[in-house]
């Protein structure tokens, strides 16, 4: 079990501002749970109430304490790529 990260509160104040206003409702989540985790919920609990797995919230965690708000960011995703060229889809 990971000991409840200790934050210093321009980290909370971050971690607010990114679980309130972040770019994307991952990197919201994201920080909602780092937050919880220096509250003290447990692994477990995150991952239950994320609905996500154990070995995500895990992840997030050691983003954060690595990379800060940045390590919470949304990155590339797998997926099909898109059919119109570049110029045509920032229309």
């Amino acid at each position: 079990m990971l000991a409840p990260l200790p934050l210093t509160e321009s980290e909370i104040v971050t971690l607010e501002a990114a679980a309130a206003n972040g770019p994307h409702p991952r990197m919201r989540r994201r920080a909602q749970a780092v937050l919880g985790h220096h509250r003290g919920l447990c692994l477990g609990q995150l991952a239950t109430l994320y609905a996500v797995g154990y070995n995500a919230v895990s992840c997030w965690l050691l983003r954060w304490q690595r990379h800060g708000v940045a390590g919470l960011a949304e990155g590339m995703r797998a997926g099909r790529p898109p059919k119109l060229p570049e110029p045509v889809q920032k229309k």
